[in-house]
């Protein structure tokens, strides 16, 4: 497949030939004939000794570079997509600069925002965690500068040749030699496509990948690859991805990524931590680079020893410098990708893309701790934020800066509290393997390191595996599958929607097209089916000779089905009435949810994201992204914004638009609500304050919404709050029962409501006092009853019926204990309480209880049960009988 897919005119054309590498055996292209595809292992890192380019470039000016090339080539600019990606439903984090488009772009469904387009998109790959800070070249946070292409059957942009003069245009525009370039072949696959691909070697590093993307998944397919089938696309995609990290390595020469990268924060982490660094030390670090790509990370212990025989240093050497600055080199680079996904709105939590975040939090934490915390996370961040201002948002610092102050102290609280659970699982296996690690991390946010220490003080040898955290973010890297609703498919023409036509119309006319088994289908409709958090409207349909009621309606494709509580016969004309009051508060509700998150999001801050809603009547929900409880004074902020929107009357503009159009003009905040399928999609606009994609219906004016009120709020998971509200008449009827409540309160306490509180505070403050008499009388009265017990003990022994309640009976043992060998007590309610110390506690509380028909347990020389009342004296003489009195 790769000779003939890859086989271009460009190649022919400027003498360059195709050879199999003598180490991979993979093949390649060369201008200049070659045994081996040069990249490590196969070839050697020479730019470490020689660099690539002509000069030395920051990471600014190579990204600025590298889109000024493509920009003067016709290609358009485009800004960077948040690293979470929102316009997916398949994973949380964007890995390539593809994923930005797809599943909707590369499928041919829509337009791309611009064709040719060149980017530099930020990503987040966690599959590399624990080799970062190591090699010498692994990061967790890279960006993907690209150009893209989609070629389509009517319309050809460029494809294979154009594409590889461009990268060897793009290196000589560098001041690299196009000649030292290699073209590695390499099978593509990813995100439901495939394709061949080249990989761009220089110096030994690959700088960039070249995939000519024309596969799809397809199970009837005729193309194979890694056992899934593919079949031909109509969309031709040059995805290309040049690693804008790597290049400004290979320009820089520098002993490792993270000193090309991160130069200021490198040295000032050293400078705190107190390492310093001269040519032995440089050394020891280009020769992990050099042998890294030839030994697995896995085996560490034989890359470490090959490391320091290349350098000629010691392992007190290593150990000395290498190890902390390999987590300096770490927390450097955990902290830039936190930077990314934290002022992109990830909320840290134990779940979904908050999940990942945590996990490199705590990481992160570990490392610091491990250098005696020489500067806080926070800290790290921060920089990093400004640094890369340009692309970073400076704003939510504040919020970040908030949320990684809370992750901090609950990561302490983990440590404090995760010793005694590892001991007492240990104390159960006593071994743990990789599954119970992973196990405790996700249950109780223990990192191994704490574990193997802990295990340790036990005399318990633990393995942690290499590659732990990457083990434990690929659990979680993707969504979860959720279950679509069943697919149903009607050989009907689409049901023309009403209640998006005109969403005030409450009677309509419509002809039967289909009816059977009480479901029927119009050839139009008013009725709402049900979607999107909201409820399906209800009412009747009505026709000449009968009528039927509207019980469910759903959308199947472009179908609307009616579920109703009879038969309506097909061919029929019928009138469609909706239950209005029923579909108004409903539309009040949706409409008062989006101003209640345009408020949320004002009052909170920008990192608030809808998790989930589901509409009612009476009352409604809707979950949000959020580090912490909401407080109340946050809640009344939230209900004056979102009634300040209310009552200014602003217009709610609901519109199907081109899905490319409205991403361009609002952004991704349009999935909100979750990623709706199609080339046009519904936005809801509410003035400058909210813009969702949302298939619901809407009033027209915020005006009509009338009246808002948040009930309560949740934390129903880590991360996420709920907030329950009502609107219009739903949270007026809320009030007015709050309001007979609290006068009903006022009639009981003889008082007006406004003094409720007052009165309720004297109440509780005479509770409080009566409460001590009746403690003090207890008491007395149990010393009353001791007294009387212990002159009618016969040899240290007594058991007797009293009239007293469990609480003072447990009170009234715990003095006998001190003077009695052996006692029962059993009170009205048929409670006993037995002691003895001779240690047959449990087999008196056995007899006792089995004669009063009942059970009890306890220890050996204390034991409590209950039996049926009216059995008492029945346990009162087992007592004796078994004391031997």
């Amino acid at each position: 497949m790769l000779e003939k897919e890859l086989a271009i005119d460009y190649f022919r054309e400027h003498g360059y030939r195709r050879y199999k590498c003598k180490k991979c055996g993979a093949y390649f292209w060369s201008k200049v004939p070659r045994d081996t595809c040069t990249e490590a292992p196969c070839g050697e890192y020479t730019f470490l000794t020689d660099p690539i380019f002509g000069k030395k470039y920051t990471v600014e000016e190579m990204r600025e570079a590298f889109i000024s090339f493509f920009e003067k080539r016709g290609h358009t600019r485009l800004k960077r997509y948040p690293v979470v990606a929102r316009w997916r439903d398949d994973v949380f984090l964007v890995n390539a600069s593809i994923y930005d488009f797809q599943p909707h772009v590369t499928s041919g469904e829509v337009p791309p925002p611009a064709n040719p387009l060149v980017i530099s998109q930020p990503c987040i790959r966690m599959v590399d965690v624990d080799s970062v800070g190591r090699t010498g070249r692994h990061l967790t946070g890279f960006e993907m500068m690209a150009h893209h292409a989609f070629n389509y059957p009517d319309k050809f942009i460029y494809w294979k040749d154009e594409t590889v003069k461009y990268a060897l245009e793009f290196i000589e525009s560098l001041g690299g030699d196009s000649e030292g370039v290699v073209f590695k072949e390499k099978p593509w696959i990813g995100g439901g496509n495939a394709g061949a691909s080249f990989e761009v070697i220089v110096g030994g590093l690959e700088l960039a990948t070249l995939v000519f993307m024309n596969l799809k998944e397809d199970p009837n397919g005729d193309i194979e690859l890694n056992g899934t089938r593919y079949s031909e696309m109509p969309v031709k995609v040059v995805d290309t991805g040049y690693g804008l990290e790597r290049f400004v390595w290979a320009s820089q020469g520098t002993p490792t990524i993270y000193d090309a990268i991160y130069p200021e924060m490198i040295e000032k982490l050293m400078d705190l931590v107190g390492l310093t660094r001269g040519e032995k030390e440089d050394r020891i670090l280009k020769s992990f680079a050099l042998l890294s790509p030839k030994i697995e990370h896995e085996n560490a212990d034989l890359l470490i020893s090959e490391v320091l025989k290349h350098a000629s240093a010691t392992r007190e050497e290593y150990e000395k410098f290498i190890i902390p600055l390999q987590k300096i080199y770490a927390v450097a680079d955990y902290s830039r990708s936190l930077a990314f996904m934290l002022t992109d709105g990830i909320v840290p939590s134990n779940a979904q893309a908050g999940y990942l975040a945590r996990l490199l939090i705590r990481r992160t934490l570990k490392l610091l701790d491990d250098l005696d915390n020489p500067i806080s996370l926070i800290e790290l961040v921060e920089m990093h934020i400004n640094r890369f201002s340009d692309i970073m948002d400076t704003s939510m610092i504040p919020i970040v800066r908030e949320m990684l102050e809370l992750e901090e102290e609950r990561y302490r609280k983990t440590l404090s509290k995760g010793k005694e659970i590892v001991k007492r699982l240990l104390k159960k296996k006593k071994t743990l393997d990789t599954d119970d690690l992973i196990l405790l991390y996700d249950s109780h946010g223990l990192l191994p390191d704490i574990v193997k220490s802990v295990a340790k003080e036990m005399g318990i040898e633990i393995q942690i595996p290499e590659n732990f955290h990457a083990l434990v973010a690929k659990r979680h890297e993707k969504r979860e599958t959720v279950k679509k609703k069943e697919h149903r498919v009607y050989d009907y023409p689409a049901t023309r929607k009403l209640y998006y036509e005109d969403p005030y119309m409450r009677e309509f006319e419509a002809n039967v097209l289909y009816s059977k088994d009480g479901e029927v289908i119009l050839d139009a409709t008013a009725f709402y089916p049900e979607g999107g958090g909201q409820p399906c409207d209800t009412g009747k349909l009505v026709w000449r000779g009968g009528e039927a009621k509207v019980v469910d309606v759903q959308k199947y494709g472009e179908i609307v089905v009616h579920k109703i509580d009879g038969s309506v016969p097909e061919g029929a004309r019928v009138k469609g009435i909706l239950d209005w009051e029923r579909r108004e508060r409903l539309m009040r509700m949706h409409t008062a949810e989006h101003v209640l998150l345009a408020a949320a999001r004002e009052v909170l801050g920008r990192h608030v994201w809808q998790h989930g809603t589901q509409k009612d009547v009476h009352e409604s929900r809707f979950d949000i992204a959020h580090y912490k409880p909401i407080s109340r004074s946050e809640i009344k902020r939230i209900e004056e914004v979102a009634m300040r929107i209310i009552t200014s009357n602003i217009e709610v503009d609901a519109r199907f638009m081109p899905r490319e159009e409205a991403e361009k003009k609002y952004g991704f905040v349009l999935y909100e609500g979750g990623v709706p399928p199609g080339r046009e999609i519904r936005v809801v606009k509410i003035g400058e304050y909210d813009v969702e994609a949302c298939g619901g219906t809407h009033v027209k004016m915020t005006g009509e919404i009338g009246f808002l009120k948040i009930l309560r709020t949740e934390r129903i998971q880590d991360g996420v709050s709920r907030i329950i509200y009502s609107a219009g008449i739903s949270a007026l009827e809320h009030v007015q029962r709050e309001e007979d409540t609290l006068l009903k309160a006022s009639d009981m306490l003889k008082t007006s409501w406004e003094k409720v509180p007052d009165a309720i505070e004297k109440l509780q403050s005479e509770w409080k006092k009566a409460r001590k008499e009746v403690e003090r009388l207890s008491k007395y009265k149990v010393e009353s009853v001791k007294t009387e017990l212990l002159s009618r003990a016969v040899d240290g022994k007594v058991a007797v019926l009293l009239d007293l309640s469990k609480g003072d009976m447990l009170n009234l043992s715990r003095e006998l204990a001190k003077n009695l060998k052996e006692y029962v007590l059993i009170n009205k309610e048929g409670f006993v309480l037995v002691y003895s110390d001779a240690g047959r506690a449990r087999e008196l509380i056995k007899g006792i209880t089995e004669a009063m028909e009942g059970k009890g347990g306890g220890k050996n020389n204390f034991a409590q049960g209950v039996g049926n009342p009216r059995f008492t004296k029945q346990g009162l003489n087992k007592a004796k009988e078994l004391l031997g009195i």
